[in-house]
């Protein structure tokens, strides 16, 4: 059985188009398990709208009120309390919530 070149040539060239395919699923899989845990990850989350205080009062529905609140206490020099606030309304780290507070 004889083959040619150009069998030769186009068998090559299919076993790299399916090595990159094989390739690309790979990157593809990576890419969703990067996409799935950032989406995980506390910066990401939304402000929860009904997470209780420290002190047993309800949380500020709107993150602008939510805001208010937190610049109120910064005022009155609670500014711990506020970074712990900033925290439980907003799923912040510590250092994610201490500069929030602070570029309010």
């Amino acid at each position: 059985m004889e083959f040619d070149f150009t069998t030769i040539v186009l068998a090559i060239i299919v076993f790299s188009l399916m090595l990159m395919v094989i390739g690309l699923r790979f990157e593809v899989r990576s890419l969703r398990e990067e996409i799935n845990r950032l989406a995980d990850s506390p910066r990401f989350h939304r402000p929860s709208s009904m997470m209780g205080s420290s002190d047993g009062e309800q949380a500020p529905r709107s993150s602008s009120e939510g805001d208010e609140m937190l610049r109120s206490l910064v005022a009155k020099g609670r500014k711990i309390e506020a970074i712990k606030e900033a925290r439980e309304m907003y799923n912040f780290s510590l250092k994610e919530a201490k500069n929030y507070v602070e570029s309010l």
